[in-house]
Formats: C-alpha cells, sequence, structure tokens
C-alpha cells in the first residue's frame, strides 16, 4: 500500500514538472532600466509567473512600485495576455521605499497563460510616469545560453584571449539550431579568421566548408565578409 502511495506522488510530481515551462534568467533583446531584470518565466498549465529583481542604485530617494495595466505580447504577433495579480510588490501610486542603496526587492507578476508557441514575447507596463518595458525576451533556454556563450567568445576574443574564444565560439556551433540568429554566423567567422591567422589552415577551410554546409541566417552575408577579409576557398 505504501508502495502505491509513493507511485502516485512520484506521478503527481512528474505531472507538474512536466505541465510547466521554466525559462531562468531568459535574455531580452532591449529593455528599459538597467536595474530591473526578469530572473525566470514560468508557463504553467493555469498562467505565466514573470520573476523580477530591482537593484536601488540611489543613495537617497529610490522607490519602485508596478502599475495595474501590465501585459505580456507575442512580440512576433498581436497575442496580448493579461495581468492577474502580483506578489511582494505595491501597485502604483503605492510605493516600496528602498532602505539603502543596493537593496533588492524580488516580486512576480501572474499573466494569463501564453501560447506554448511563442519564442519571444515583450513584458509592458502600460503608464504615463517612468514605465517599465522588456521587449523580444527570449524563451529558449538553449539559445540563452549559446548567447551567453557568444558574449564570453566574443569578449576573449577583443582581449586576445584566442584560445578561450575558439572554446566559447565552438560551443555556440555545437548542436542543433533552435532559433536563428546573427551568433551562428558571427561564430563561423571568427573561428575562420583566429584560425587563418594562427597559420592552422586546415581548422579554418573546415570550419569555412561548415559554413557553406549550414543552413544558418545570413551565410551569404558572412561569406562574402570572409572572402573579403582573408583568402577562402
Amino acid at each position: 500500500m505504501k508502495k502505491h502511495i509513493l507511485l502516485i506522488s512520484v506521478f503527481i510530481l512528474l505531472s507538474k514538472v512536466i505541465l510547466s515551462q521554466v525559462y531562468e534568467k531568459p535574455i531580452a533583446g532591449k529593455q528599459s532600466h538597467p536595474d530591473l531584470e526578469i530572473t525566470r518565466i514560468e508557463i504553467t498549465d493555469s498562467s505565466t509567473i514573470v520573476s523580477l529583481k530591482v537593484t536601488n542604485k540611489l543613495s537617497t530617494g529610490g522607490w519602485f512600485c508596478a502599475d495595474k495595466n501590465i501585459y505580456l505580447k507575442n512580440s512576433n504577433g498581436l497575442e496580448t495576455y493579461y495581468l492577474l495579480s502580483s506578489e511582494n510588490i505595491p501597485v502604483c501610486p503605492e510605493k516600496h521605499e528602498f532602505a539603502y542603496t543596493g537593496e533588492i526587492l524580488e516580486f512576480k507578476l501572474y499573466f494569463e497563460k501564453i501560447s506554448d508557441k511563442i519564442q519571444f514575447i515583450n513584458l509592458v507596463e502600460n503608464c504615463s510616469n517612468a514605465c517599465f518595458s522588456f521587449s523580444g525576451v527570449i524563451l529558449d533556454n538553449i539559445h540563452n545560453e549559446k548567447i551567453r556563450e557568444f558574449e564570453k567568445g566574443f569578449e576573449f576574443y577583443q582581449n586576445s584571449e584566442t584560445e578561450k574564444a575558439i572554446s566559447y565560439f565552438e560551443k555556440v556551433l555545437d548542436g542543433d539550431i533552435t532559433i536563428q540568429s546573427q551568433i551562428y554566423g558571427l561564430s563561423y567567422y571568427y573561428l575562420i579568421v583566429i584560425y587563418k591567422k594562427q597559420g592552422f589552415n586546415e581548422k579554418a577551410q573546415e570550419f569555412y566548408d561548415k559554413l557553406l554546409e549550414s543552413d544558418i541566417e545570413d551565410k551569404a552575408t558572412f561569406i562574402t565578409e570572409l572572402e573579403n577579409t582573408i583568402s577562402v576557398e
């Protein structure tokens, strides 16, 4: 009997996991407030939960609130999803007054359940003063991680730490492409340029051939740029 109860409990737990999709620290294409961050988006069977945190950077007089007129919108469509409730955040004109510089306020916004097919979402506060917004928030954990890997690789490339840069650019190109993006073409470009400059012509040619065979976004543009920059066949 205890075994049956345990199996049922495990099944219920797994069902809850399956019914929710979680995106940790999703990247936004553009945002209005640099001190405000989306830390998590969870899509359950009944709602969309957006977790945020705001860090007070002011020495005095800092405060924050959220207007009741906040919504989510498909970045590539017309679908709009409205706010149902909020947690740990005052509704304007009520406000949270920060006590010190560096204080972090974490809060949650609950919206209608968004479509499972949406890959990019906008978060919009529709108000008249200091409204916040996020545009093009990426709902794809694999792609968010690849963007972070590209950014690390590019930072190493700029600092002439080419071996570390190579590692990250290759990570970007490893596996399937879930969302088309310039990061793939740029990773091919920098890898080929690095290997060519190092005199590793076979490795440069290897990635150039992979570029030719790929179906990445704007492939022709990167091929043309490489032909104008270095000698490739």
